[in-house]
């Protein structure tokens, strides 16, 4: 297995899923507007697109998931006796 990342030429009329990669991870979000959207990485190449939420949970529900559970913290109350 090559550890050479792929250029990808850069269409700007092409971003996110409609380029054809495959998602990596989900390197942060960002509100657009009022739209939920993620920055993505993608499998294989050193490219990064904003993506909405909708798309993103649609399309690999499983980063998603794993965005949330890389960032969740528990409130840790103390308990009173």
């Amino acid at each position: 297995m090559s550890n050479r990342r792929k250029v990808v030429e850069g269409n700007s009329s092409e971003q996110g899923f409609k380029r054809g990669l495959e998602a990596d991870k989900i390197l942060g979000s960002a509100d657009d507007n009022g739209e939920l959207m993620y920055l993505m990485q993608w499998k294989g190449t050193d490219a990064v697109d904003m993506v909405s939420a909708k798309e993103a949970n649609a399309k690999c529900p499983q980063i998603v998931i794993r965005f949330y559970e890389d960032r969740i913290t528990w409130n840790k109350a103390k308990a009173k006796v």
